[in-house]
């Protein structure tokens, strides 16, 4: 038995020494001879290895076994009746221990149950076992340790000792953990006949665990010769330990540990075997000056020509564009295949879907290598929801989780509509499991089909009931079942869902799709999760647990559930991580995400050992993997091998900024790189450079169809601020030229309809008439909505699209609280012959806790809603402590003037709207317009005042608003059409069929919520009361007097008026509300006139995206339909409006 080292640095041509020595061993050995070859690579190295034996000579072997450790193993074991553990099944038993014995740990009692810590542990394990490590070695550790270990740590490694020994006594007799096989896989391989007299290759290692290192010296004692392939500097292994340049120190020191092991078992030690030609780098001198140059101090200085580059782009989506123009460009014009290339990013979770957008749209092949979770597959998301649902209370998220894994009998548009009876009206757990119908809607309440939901919620819920009754049958919720009875509850869940047919159908679609790679995906996913099932019984068959653990250890498989796959063809694109691309015939790489947190690897993340455990674990002579520190110290030899893993062109990309728009740093390795050359200045996102992927990108870098629509999108749109007359008329000669071409007729269409879009849309004005009605009926609201914007309006009004009801006492809600209670007091006062004016402070405030009180138990919103939560219940408590200041302030206002409040909730309109006693409705209110038609309007005023003057009954309107804000009158937004409420229920008042007043005083809002008073302590300590309410509006001047008497030579404390010398009521005229009697009449005028122009617009099918802008006033601000109307300043324009006044609206300027 002979050794042999194979020593070179990078691109040397070791993994190619070792496959041709692989090949010349398979085509030159005699027929019939049964030596076997053994390759040994890293897991992720197998493919590839094989890959590149089979490419290079034979067209198959039996002989040769390409293997990694873990599969070593497998064929060391043979056949074992004894189960083996997987890692998902050594976290399950890790988590039982945890729970079993949390009481006896010291560190990680708090965290024993936390998600996650038990796969944490079980990593550690892992590590442990890796490391040739047996719970005895704990009692060596605590006694060498003993003098100078930190209290803390001592205690860590006494837990870790508690966990790892009953860890091992569990497996015991029951299961084979693969990772603590390595004595018994070390003993089996002297009797191993397929490795007795072998020759074995090992290639790609930088280091070995101690398992590792235990098997392999076990191998090279019986193979007839090997060779050991390690990547360093042949010339600095005379150096003493720790005097090296560093770069290879992790490989020189298990050069140098190995040695040791060969001479100690005394195998024989071949001369190495020395690779000192850059053969990787032969036409690349740049690549060649990095892969010598790297990291030492004084290099001399270099041309990249080309052969290197770096991209500095704006965001990963365009780092990644950039990267598959590049990859086009090479396979079009350079002529590579696409397996000579590579894409490598160290955060591939960041990456990854902008990869595939980028390379689909390029049409490049790929695949990416790295395992995929399977935790969202709809089964899992299936199980899992169903179980939290049954298990905790049918919390609402869990069961329409279950109900929206496309695996339950009911079609996704009921799950929709049972979902929003749920939301609206606060369904919670206990709800679902009542068998009585639902009935949580008012009697005046139509919104939903309360036995259709009834028909739908049954069905929904019926394996979740079964579920629960399998779970818990004759028991209590917290009662143990066995993991047997378990599963065979959730299995026969899943059956009566039919779950495994529907698995099979998407197989069975997937083929007839063509799509290969789902259906294995599916295929996979249900042995995998079955087997989760089985090793779940296999741990846990001798105990009993509750569903709510078996739940716990299944959240936690899920996670650590994945899927591998194999590369479905051989010319695509490599993608992965470096240590995943180690195809030895890389002509080009692409290195993404290169920035100081992430590449070549991500900063290690630290895990139940910290450095300093670790350190003191060493120092104890119980040797575990690298230390925090060591693990960054080694980050340098990998970005060394990702800087030399092509053999022609090496590109190096990052973004400037993150996803959240925070600055990034690039790597301090990409700085080391571009010290070494004269010409690496990075390409930015916008230069005007073959490389540019931002405007500056010549058409000579297109290569698909995508591309070339894009780049004509991008310089003929109207977002172009520097246009180039020039420039334009040769693109658009082009685009024209495409218009006639067959093969690029759609490209042209589509690139004309993107260059004419207008966002832009009218309705013809029979759909208007059939969609709105052939007699518009229209409120003030709707026409203000219309005036804001038409599309608003559109979608409101013809689309009906309304928003989700949510169980929470929205604004909205509160208004309507506000506005009930106020109606039932005064409904209460009218019936004791009382109003506002008339009754006592404290009369008015108990008899508004009677209505407020009967309002909160009869109301099923309210009722429901307070009966919910203490929180709820304060809610309701603090709206209606509001409205106890509110009400004293109206009757204030009340007993000030002439006017007294005679009814509420009174009604114009249709005869639909106007339910109610007759004299609460002022009947039909209709315009005429110029098209012939009508236009009915409806509203409801909150408070109708009256007061005898001069033998007439005159009317004053209150329209209660929740805040102050809203409880003003704009006369800009009044000019414009946005705000005339106030102004058409004056001119209802004066023109519905049923109104029985000779005139009308004006109209005010009025404020249901003060804010609080914004002074100091001491000025609020001298005032007498706290500040009023102020009633806002607009009004008859002539009535001044009758409204707030003691208004003289001051603006109103009641009212939005003041009263001067020298005008008297009209004082401040542009601003106050009061009107001289024409003028008052001209705003009447103006209204119906705003009216009618806007019911015009509505009837003429006017529905276009044009919200106005009002100084920095939009409706865009708060719009439900953002998303809908697509509105972009760059192709449409807001409809500016100009700020008018009070004098723009009765025309001509006022002296005051």
């Amino acid at each position: 038995m002979a050794v042999r080292f194979v020593l070179g640095r990078s691109g040397t041509g070791k993994t190619t020494h070792c496959v041709e020595a692989i090949v010349e061993a398979l085509s030159r050995s005699p027929s019939g001879s049964t030596q076997s070859l053994v390759f040994l690579v890293p897991e992720q190295a197998t493919y590839e290895a094989e890959r590149a034996i089979l490419s290079s000579g034979p067209a198959g072997y039996h002989r040769l076994r390409v293997l990694s450790f873990n599969r070593l193993q497998f064929f060391l074991a043979g056949r074992n009746t004894t189960a083996s553990v997987s890692p998902i099944g050594r976290q399950m038993i890790v988590h039982k221990i945890l729970r079993d014995s949390r009481e006896q740990l010291q560190v990680f009692r708090s965290s024993a149950l936390l998600p996650g810590f038990a796969r944490r542990i079980a990593e550690t394990i892992r590590e442990l076992h890796r490391y040739n490590k047996t719970p005895e070695d704990f009692e060596t550790l605590r006694t060498a340790g003993a003098g100078h270990a930190s209290p803390l740590s001592a205690m860590k490694f006494a837990d870790l000792a508690l966990v790892f020994g009953k860890y091992t006594e569990a497996i015991r007799g029951r299961f084979v953990d693969p990772d603590a096989e390595v004595r018994q896989a070390c003993a089996r391989i002297a009797d191993a006949d397929f490795l007795k007299g072998a020759r074995l290759w090992v290639d790609g290692f930088a280091s070995f665990t101690g398992a590792e290192t235990a098997l392999l010296i076990e191998l090279l004692r019986v193979v007839e010769q090997a060779e050991i392939a390690l990547c360093l500097d042949p010339a600095g292994l005379g150096s003493p330990a720790g005097e090296s340049d560093g770069l290879f120190e992790a490989t020189e020191r298990t050069y140098r540990e190995l040695v040791e092991q060969l001479k100690a078992f005394q195998i024989e030690l071949g001369k190495p075997i020395v690779l000192d030609q850059a053969r990787r780098f032969r036409v690349c001198p740049p690549l060649a000056h990095v892969e010598k140059n790297l990291f030492r101090l004084g290099a001399g200085r270099s041309s990249a020509d080309g052969h290197i580059r770096l991209l500095s782009a704006p965001d990963l989506r365009t780092e990644t564009q950039f990267v598959a123009g590049q990859i086009r460009s090479l396979v079009r014009e350079r002529g590579l295949r696409y397996r000579d290339i590579a894409v490598v990013a160290s955060d591939l979770g960041r990456y990854e879907h902008y990869i595939r957008a980028a390379f689909d749209d390029h049409e490049i092949p790929y695949f990416i290598d790295q395992r995929k979770p399977l935790d969202r597959h709809p089964v899992v998301e299936l199980v899992t929801a169903a179980l939290q649902a049954v298990i905790g209370g049918f919390g609402h998220a869990d069961v329409f989780a279950y109900l929206k894994s496309d695996l339950v009998p009911v079609p996704a548009a009921q799950v929709d509509v049972l979902e929003n009876y749920c939301l609206a009206f606060g369904v919670d757990g206990r709800d679902w499991v009542k068998a009585d119908p639902w009935q949580f809607q008012g009697p005046d309440d139509a919104s939903f089909d309360e036995a259709a939901i009834h028909k739908i919620r049954t069905t929904a819920v019926g394996p979740l009931l079964e579920l629960r009754g399998a779970l818990m049958a004759g028991a209590n919720d917290d009662s143990p079942l066995r993991a047997a009875d378990f599963t065979r509850a959730v299995f026969a869940f899943l059956d009566g869902l039919k779950a495994r047919q529907a698995v099979a159908a998407w197989v069975d679609e997937a083929h007839e799709a063509g799509d290969l790679a789902t259906a294995d995906e599916h295929r996979q996913f249900f042995e995998r999760f079955v087997d989760v099932f089985d090793e779940l019984v296999e741990v846990f068959g001798r105990d009993a647990m509750s569903a709510e653990d078996y739940l716990a250890i299944l959240s936690l498989a899920f996670s650590q559930m994945t899927l591998a796959f194999i590369p479905p063809s051989l010319d695509q694109v490599l993608v992965g991580s470096i240590e995943r691309s180690r195809h030895p015939n890389l002509r080009a790489v692409f290195l993404l995400g290169a920035t100081q947190k992430q590449f070549p690897i991500p900063l290690p993340s630290t895990g139940v050992l910290t450095d300093a455990d670790r350190d003191m674990a060493e120092a104890a002579g119980f040797h575990l993997a690298p230390t925090t520190t060591q693990t960054l110290a080694e980050r340098q030899y990998l970005a060394y091998i990702a800087f030399t893993r092509p053999s022609e062109l090496l590109c190096i990309s990052y973004p400037s900024v993150d996803e959240k728009g925070s600055p990034v740093t690039r790597s301090q390795f990409v700085d080391d790189l571009a010290d070494l050359f004269d010409d690496l200045a990075p390409v930015g996102a916008n230069d005007d450079s073959p490389l540019s992927v931002g405007d500056g990108m010549n058409a000579s870098d297109i290569h698909t169809e995508t591309e070339l629509a894009e780049w004509l999108c991008t310089r003929l749109g109207r977002d172009v601020f520097a246009r180039q007359e020039r420039t334009d008329e040769r693109l658009e000669s082009l685009l024209a030229a495409m218009s006639t071409d067959l093969d690029h007729r759609h490209t042209a269409a589509c690139v004309l309809a993107a260059l004419g879009y207008e966002n832009k849309a009218t309705l013809d004005r029979k759909v208007a008439e059939h969609l709105f009605g052939k007699e518009l009926k229209v409120s003030a609201t709707r026409l203000a909505t219309f005036a804001a914007c038409p599309y608003q309006h559109f979608a409101r009004y013809g689309l009906e699209l309304r928003t989700r009801r949510q169980f929470k006492l929205e604004p909205l809600d509160l208004g309507n609280f506000y506005h009930a209670a106020l109606d039932a007091l005064h409904k209460r006062l009218a019936d004791e012959g009382q109003n506002f004016a008339t009754v006592a402070d404290d009369r008015l405030s108990e008899l508004l806790r009677e209505q407020v009180e009967v309002l909160a138990s009869h109301d099923p919103f309210l009722s429901k809603f307070k009966a919910r939560s203490d929180h709820n219940a304060f809610i309701v408590a603090n709206a209606a402590e509001v409205l106890g200041e509110c009400v004293l302030d109206i009757a204030r206002m009340a007993r000030a003037g002439a006017f007294r409040p005679l009814l509420s909730e009174v009604a114009f309109g249709p005869e639909t709207r106007c339910k109610g006693p007759a004299e609460q409705n002022l009947g039909a209110f209709e315009l005429a317009l110029p098209d012939g038609g009508v236009v009915t309007l409806s509203g409801r005023i909150d408070r109708l005042d009256v007061a005898q003057i001069d033998g007439q009954r005159i009317a004053l309107v209150f329209d209660y608003k929740r805040t102050k804000t809203g409880a003003t009158f704009s006369w800009p937004q009044f000019y414009h059409g946005l705000n005339i409420q106030l102004p058409m229920y004056l001119l209802a008042l004066s023109l519905a069929a049923g109104a029985k007043v000779d005139r009308v005083a004006g109209a005010f809002c009025m404020p249901i919520e003060q804010p609080p008073d914004t002074a100091s302590i001491e000025e609020l300590a001298q005032r007498d009361e706290r500040s009023a309410r102020q009633a806002r509006g607009l009004f008859d001047g002539e009535y001044a007097a009758s409204l707030d008497p003691d208004a003289s030579s001051h603006w109103s404390r009641l009212y939005n008026f003041a009263v001067t010398s020298k005008d008297g009521q009209y004082g401040y005229y542009p601003t106050s509300g009061s009107l001289r009697p024409d003028d008052f009449e001209r705003v009447l005028a103006f209204t119906r006139d705003k009216i009618i122009a806007l019911a015009a617009g509505i009837v003429a099918g006017y529905i276009d995206a044009h919200p106005y802008r009002l100084g920095t006033e939009s409706p865009c601000t708060h719009c439900d339909y953002r998303a809908l109307c697509r509105f972009d300043w760059q192709i449409n324009d807001y409809r500016f409006l100009d700020v008018k006044g009070k004098l723009d609206v009765v025309g001509g300027a006022v002296t005051s």
